[in-house]
């Protein structure tokens, strides 16, 4: 008995201490730390587990989730500095075995089980770059494409719409009618008036006009300055050729002068009406209209032609 007794309190206390470092060991102390990866990423955090069958455990600082980051993936590891490092227990020493004999023999001293404290060898620091902290399962921000500028298509071009206000310039002559024309001659006309749409197919024109006659046998001569506000009637077809039709009404004077021995000069006010129609082109239109008129109580007509430019 007095042999057994100090065996039994040796062994008591190597497994004490055993089952003391065990668990210390096992578990280990969480650090501070940021993780690298070989793509680029960086997790900030507290590094749970270096041991971890699936590779390294690390609570994101930024986020709180727990990532599982494989050896394969991780480029290095930097912790903080004097962060503490999780320690290693050393195998603890075999009991010796106790042996029953009659014989008394001198108890040996056992050394009781110690905790060696391992150091890790620590990794070389990565320099510290001042790049933002980011989870590496969080994908990069995708680039905006710059916006390309709109480009006309070749059917936004042809669905332009035509030019609908034009100047016209032009001239021509002008055939009497009625009792006028069995004492003049066709004379002549000219015209210069500006249009503008008003609409898909209208158009307003103002302007003015003068038609000169000579008389047939004497020296006699009249002419007519008059003004002009038509509606023109038509559609717009760029590139081709565009009937029109007209509605107007005149308004002016005429000026007749006599031969020698008979009464002189004549100016009269006249006003009236016309109809008429056209073709335009591009730069060129024709057109002919016929005009009523009233002058001093009598009513005289007339037909001028015109050809000329619009632009």
């Amino acid at each position: 008995m007095p042999t057994f007794t100090p065996r039994l309190a040796v062994m008591l206390v190597a497994f004490g201490a055993i089952s003391t470092a065990a668990p210390l060991a096992a578990q280990g102390t969480p650090t501070m730390g940021t993780v690298y990866l070989k793509e680029g990423g960086v997790i900030h955090g507290q590094i749970l587990s270096e041991n971890d069958p699936n590779g390294v455990r690390i609570k994101s600082a930024k986020s709180g989730t727990t990532f599982v980051l494989k050896t394969v993936w991780i480029d290095s590891i930097v912790k903080a500095p004097g962060a503490p490092t999780a320690l290693a227990s050393a195998p603890a020493p075999a009991p010796a075995p106790a042996v029953t004999s009659p014989v008394s023999a001198p108890a040996a001293t056992i050394p009781a089980a110690s905790t060696v404290a391992v150091q890790s060898e620590p990794m070389p620091a990565k320099p510290v770059v001042s790049v933002p902290v980011v989870d590496a399962l969080d994908p990069p921000p995708a680039a905006t494409p710059a916006a390309q500028p709109a480009k006309a298509s070749k059917s936004s071009a042809e669905k332009k719409p035509a030019k609908f206000s034009h100047w016209y310039v032009g001239g021509g002559g002008s055939a009497p009618t009625g009792d006028m024309s069995s004492g003049t001659d066709i004379g002549y006309t000219g015209m210069l008036a500006y249009a503008a749409g008003v609409g898909k197919m209208t158009q307003l024109r103002l302007g003015g006009a003068g038609n000169y006659w000579s008389a047939s046998a004497s020296d006699a001569n009249a002419y007519d300055l008059t003004g002009t506000f038509d509606v023109l009637f038509g559609k717009r077809i760029p590139g081709f050729v565009a009937p029109y039709g007209l509605l107007g009404g005149v308004g002016g004077v005429r000026n007749i002068s006599a031969p020698p021995g008979f009464v002189g000069n004549t100016r009269n006010p006249l006003y009236g009406a016309r109809i008429g129609g056209g073709l335009n082109s591009r730069r060129l239109f024709i057109e002919v209209s016929y005009q009523k008129v009233w002058v001093d109580g009598t009513t005289s007509g007339y037909v001028p032609f015109v050809f000329g430019f619009r632009f």
